[in-house]
């Protein structure tokens, strides 16, 4: 191991027994619903603006390689994006009447998401199927907590820790090609590598104690 040569991690923030979560010092929050309930997690999303720094909430472009994703959204308006991070595909909302507010991504498919509103937060309602409790758990913990203490000390997140936490729960970053197939196999190796050089190499764990503190299903 090379940790020497990683960048320093920033000061861990135990929230390990928390639920809710607070992230980006009350603007957003993950909140884990019992095993077996039809939907994993609650999720808030503060507004939206592109011109200012991206909420840790907002998803890289991803798909998961064995799961399929589903979206409720509870308050307000989300963007969700498939095949392409450009332009939505569909727009969820509980403030419009009439609109839809559910939708299912398949495995294997290129996506993310945003709050569609720069003045007012999104709750949504997220699971995964074939549900993994406890590696979910595991990993949005360990992805989202990293994320707010590399904000709250002023530092950028490590790439390499990223995908450590993302090869754990099977989620590649999206890379566009001219043939999706081989978008996703690129994006596969591309994840592989990096999570391998990060773990092994400069010593990024999958898991820290200060985020998650072993088996949480009920």
């Amino acid at each position: 191991m090379f940790s020497f040569l990683r960048s320093p991690l920033p000061p861990r923030t135990n929230r390990a027994a928390d639920n809710p979560i607070i992230y980006e010092d009350g603007a957003s929050f993950l909140e884990f619903r019992e095993s077996g309930s039809k939907y994993l997690l609650k999720n808030m999303h503060p507004p939206f603006d592109p011109n200012k720094p991206r909420s840790i909430m907002v998803p890289p472009f991803h798909y998961h390689i064995h799961q399929a994703e589903h979206f409720l959204i509870t308050e307000g308006t989300c963007h969700l994006f498939k095949d392409t991070k450009d332009k939505p595909w569909m727009v969820i909302s509980a403030d419009e009447p009439g609109a839809q507010k559910t939708a299912v991504i398949p495995k294997q498919i290129y996506h993310t998401l945003n709050n569609a509103s720069s003045t007012k937060p999104m709750v949504i309602d997220v699971s995964l199927t074939p549900e993994d409790y406890e590696g979910e758990q595991r990993f949005f913990r360990n992805f989202f907590g990293y994320l707010d203490d590399c904000r709250k000390a002023g530092q950028p997140p490590s790439k390499f820790q990223l995908l450590v936490f993302l090869k754990s729960s099977d989620t590649p970053v999206g890379i566009n090609m001219s043939f999706k197939w081989l978008g996703r196999v690129v994006s596969r190796v591309y994840l592989s590598t990096m999570a391998w050089w990060g773990y092994w190499i400069l010593g990024y764990k999958e898991t820290y104690p200060e985020y998650y503190a072993g088996k949480k299903s009920r």
